[in-house]
C-alpha cells in the first residue's frame, strides 16, 4: 500500500511538471558559442549602402527613348552664361577634390591587366590628356588593352558590361571587387579621378571602355552633358567633343554610347566620329538602348570593330526581371554561340550579375570579356561598294 501511494505521488508530481513547469529553468545561465557562424550568402550591396546611393537613373530599352540622366555636375552647353564658362572651365583643369586612393584586389591579382598607357599607344592632346594612337608597329588599343580571352573547348560564351561607373565610389569599388574580373566595366567620362579608377579596376583583371554621351530626343532637358556629340553639331565640333571625352583617361580599348537615342539614328553626325574612333584603334559597342540605330552600317564603311548588346538586363531594375533577362543571354548564346548584355550600375544589378556568374560553369556556359566580340568588316566589302557606286555615277553620268 505505501509503495503504491509513493508511485501515485510521484506521477502527479512528473504531471505537474510536465504541463506546468518552466523548461528554460533547467538551462544552462550562460551559452558559449563555440563555433563562428559566417553567412553562407554574401550580403546585398542593397543592403551594405545608403539608400540615396542607389537611386540613378538610366537610359530604358524597352521603348527607345531616354531617362533623366544621372546628374554628372556639369553645365547645360547651351547655357552661355558667365556662370556656365566658369563650371565648364573649372570641369577640364581644376583637379579632383576626392580621388579614389588606389587598393590592392587580393582576391583578383592573379588575373591584373598591364598599367596604362603602354608605350607608343597615346599621344599628348591639346585638351592636357592623352589619346589613343596606333603604333608604329599597328598595335591598336583594341588589340593591347582588352583582356586576353580562348575558348578552345568552343563553349557558348556570355559577356556583361556594366556601365555608368565612376559616378558613385561606393558602388564603383563593389563593382571592382566583387564581379568577376570578365565582366567589362565602362566609366562616365566626366568621373572625377577617372584614370584612377581605370586603372584600378585594370589592376583587378577588368578590361574598360569610356562612354560617349551622345545626344537623346529631349535634349537639352534631358542633359547629358557640355560635351555631348549632337545632331545639330557640324563634324569639326563633334570630332573635338570625342577628343577632349576620348583624352580623359587612358587604358581602354574601346568605346560604348551613354544614351544618344536620336544621335544613333543620324548616319551625317556618326559618320566623323567613328572615323575618328577607327583612326585611333578602338572598338565601339553600341548597348543596344536605340533600337533604330544605323550604328552598325556607319561602323561597316569606316571598318570599325563593332558589336550591338542583345539585352539591356536592368531596364527593369528588380531582381526577377533582371533574371528573367539573363536567362534570356543564356538561351541566345545557345542559339547563336554567343550573347551580350549590358546594364548599369545599380546595386541590384551588381548583385545578381555577381550570383547569377557563379551558376554559369555549372550549365555549361563560359562568361567572356565584351571584347570578344566586336568585328570589323572586311576592307573589300567597303572597297567594293565604293566602286559599285563609282561605277553607278558614272552611268548615271553617261546617261
Amino acid at each position: 500500500m505505501a509503495v503504491m501511494t509513493f508511485a501515485a505521488i510521484s506521477a502527479a508530481g512528473i504531471l505537474a511538471i510536465r504541463f506546468t513547469g518552466d523548461p528554460s529553468t533547467g538551462a544552462p545561465r550562460q551559452v558559449v558559442g563555440l563555433f563562428d557562424a559566417q553567412p553562407t550568402q554574401p550580403v546585398g550591396l542593397n543592403h551594405r549602402l545608403p539608400d540615396d546611393e542607389a537611386g540613378i537613373h538610366h537610359a530604358s530599352a524597352e521603348t527607345g527613348h531616354d531617362t533623366p540622366a544621372p546628374n554628372l555636375g556639369v553645365a547645360d552647353p547651351s547655357d552661355h552664361s558667365e556662370q556656365s564658362e566658369v563650371q565648364t572651365a573649372s570641369l577640364e583643369t581644376q583637379a579632383p577634390a576626392e580621388e579614389p586612393t588606389p587598393a590592392p584586389s587580393t582576391a583578383q591579382s592573379h588575373a591584373s591587366l598591364p598599367t596604362a598607357p603602354l608605350p607608343g599607344m597615346s599621344q599628348w592632346s591639346e585638351h592636357g590628356g592623352r589619346l589613343p594612337v596606333i603604333a608604329d608597329d599597328g598595335r591598336r588599343s583594341f588589340d593591347v588593352y582588352r583582356r586576353p580571352f580562348s575558348n578552345p573547348a568552343g563553349r557558348p560564351t556570355i559577356s556583361i558590361i556594366i556601365g555608368g561607373l565612376g559616378l558613385n565610389s561606393r558602388v564603383t569599388q563593389a563593382a571592382i571587387d566583387e564581379l568577376p574580373p570578365e565582366v567589362t566595366l565602362s566609366f562616365v567620362p566626366y568621373s572625377r579621378g577617372l584614370q584612377t579608377w581605370v586603372d584600378r579596376a585594370r589592376a583587378a583583371g577588368h578590361e574598360v571602355m569610356i562612354e560617349l554621351p551622345m545626344e537623346p530626343y529631349d535634349y537639352p532637358n534631358n542633359d547629358t552633358g557640355p560635351y555631348t556629340l549632337l545632331t545639330t553639331a557640324n563634324a569639326t565640333e563633334n570630332r573635338r567633343r570625342t577628343e577632349w571625352l576620348l583624352s580623359r583617361a587612358t587604358g581602354y580599348f574601346g568605346v560604348t554610347n551613354y544614351q544618344g537615342a536620336k544621335f544613333a539614328t543620324d548616319n551625317r553626325s556618326i559618320s566623323p566620329v567613328f572615323q575618328m574612333l577607327s583612326e585611333r584603334g578602338l572598338a565601339f559597342i553600341h548597348d543596344g538602348a536605340a533600337p533604330r540605330s544605323v550604328f552598325q552600317t556607319v561602323a561597316d564603311a569606316n571598318h570599325l570593330p563593332f558589336t550591338e548588346a542583345a539585352r539591356v538586363v536592368d531596364a527593369d531594375p528588380t531582381g526577377s526581371a533582371i533574371d528573367e533577362q539573363l536567362l534570356h543571354l543564356e538561351a541566345i548564346s545557345l542559339q547563336r554561340g554567343s550573347a551580350l548584355g549590358t546594364g548599369f550600375a545599380f546595386p541590384i544589378t551588381i548583385d545578381q550579375i555577381r550570383d547569377w556568374a557563379e551558376t554559369l560553369p555549372s550549365k555549361g556556359y563560359l562568361l567572356a570579356p565584351a571584347s570578344s566580340l566586336p568585328r570589323a568588316a572586311p576592307a573589300y566589302i567597303a572597297e567594293t561598294e565604293t566602286g559599285a557606286e563609282a561605277n553607278h555615277d558614272d552611268t548615271q553620268a553617261h546617261h
